[in-house]
């Protein structure tokens, strides 16, 4: 059971990879959504940024959470928000499971919240100004 759960954990990690988040953005200029393109590459840049200045940070962590409060605000559906914020809570179990270091996790915590603000704010002086 060990070897499935860890298989199963590092599959959980993967939703805060770069390249599920680059599909992520790409569906969404397939799709014309410029609003939620821009809160996501905004917020990528900031988790690029913040990667630099808060050393030893679970960037899958940060990344998906990213992704989570994008496409919940983007859905307005209350289940799947709770689904989403369901799956995000086991990647954070995840990340404890396979790496085993909470400081690392909350730093990619507060590097989510941090990019998901000023991806948003980011966002809305981008549109109001283009």
């Amino acid at each position: 059971m060990g070897k499935w759960l860890k298989e199963f954990a590092r599959d959980l990690m993967a939703l805060g990879s770069i390249p599920f988040y680059l599909l992520v953005v790409a569906r969404s200029i397939i799709g014309s959504h410029y609003s939620f393109v821009y809160q996501m590459a905004i917020a990528a840049i900031a988790v690029f940024i913040l990667y630099f200045l808060i050393k030893d940070s679970s960037m899958h962590i940060a990344r998906s959470l990213v992704i989570v409060v994008f496409t919940s605000m983007f859905y307005k559906e209350a289940v799947f928000t709770a689904f989403a914020a369901l799956v995000w809570v086991l990647l954070v179990i995840a990340a404890y499971y396979v790496k085993g270091k909470i400081r690392n996790i909350i730093r990619g915590i507060l590097i989510g919240i941090l990019s998901s603000l000023v991806g948003y704010y980011g966002a809305l002086i981008a549109t109001k100004t283009f």
